[in-house]
């Protein structure tokens, strides 16, 4: 019995480290929903966890959606994506990075306020069994509740490598991403590489703009269904000014939405 046993270990596979990017976000408030709450946070995950998908299979031709996993636990959300490379390419973090920013959206319009972090590096995952850990996901993981506000942030040693990865390329990706002094729940700033969320206010078949309606007034019109309990209105102020610092920073029009001819 036990050489039986001592064959069939010596024949599993060894895991094998996986490379790419990690993202930890981590639902704001979903901690004290009640009933009825959970249940409509639970309807709103599975229709952004569809768009997500959605979003990865319009960007096909740079991200393999066979590569993009996802994992939940409660109010938790890992979205993964596996690169052939040790390092992700420019063009994949700008990819993953696109897909980010749009699930934090459609987030917030179906009324979950998402905060987290994303890391570069390695992991190991096993589907079959819900499970993901490694040097990424410890990166992530030690980052993604830190922040006061509603967005996603880029771990210190992330900001590196895409700051290293914007030199070598000779170009930004202020589209994407943003140097910012992102507040943490300490009370100091870190300056860190910040999602680019605001950006898709602007951004033509995926604003959640109305016709007429003007972005800021489009965010803060999302951003008021929410409750602001005492102790936790600095979440929501640090994400209105970094709302405004993008507006300053890349020099965007607040101007309302014209409606869209079809085509």
């Amino acid at each position: 019995m036990q050489t039986n046993e001592y064959s069939q270990r010596m024949n599993m596979k060894t895991p094998q480290p996986k490379h790419g990017i990690v993202a930890i976000l981590d639902a704001l408030g979903a901690a004290t929903y009640d009933d009825q709450e959970i249940m409509d946070f639970l309807e709103s995950r599975d229709v952004v966890m569809r768009l997500l998908r959605s979003k990865a299979e319009s960007i096909a031709q740079v991200l393999s959606v066979a590569k993009v996993m996802t994992y939940t636990f409660n109010d938790t959300i890992l979205i993964v994506l596996e690169c052939d490379d040790e390092r992700p390419t420019s063009d994949e973090i700008q990819a993953f990075v696109t897909v980010l920013r749009k699930f934090l959206v459609d987030s917030l319009k179906r009324r979950i306020m998402f905060r987290g972090s994303f890391a570069i590096g390695s992991f190991y995952e096993d589907s079959s069994t819900n499970t993901i850990l490694g040097k990424a996901v410890t990166d992530a993981a030690a980052w993604y509740d830190k922040a006061d506000w509603i967005g996603i942030l880029a771990t210190p040693r992330t900001t590196v490598l895409v700051e290293h990865l914007s030199e070598k390329r000779g170009e930004l990706m202020e589209n994407l991403l943003l140097s910012y002094d992102i507040p943490m729940s300490s009370g100091s700033k870190v300056k860190l590489c910040a999602v680019n969320w605001p950006k898709v206010f602007w951004v033509r078949g995926i604003s959640p703009c109305k016709t007429g309606e003007k972005p800021r007034e489009s965010f803060l019109q999302l951003l008021s269904h929410f409750g602001v309990p005492r102790g936790t209105e600095s979440k929501h102020f640090n994400a209105i000014s970094f709302f405004d610092y993008v507006v300053k920073q890349l020099k965007l029009s607040n101007t309302p939405f014209k409606k869209l001819r079809r085509k």
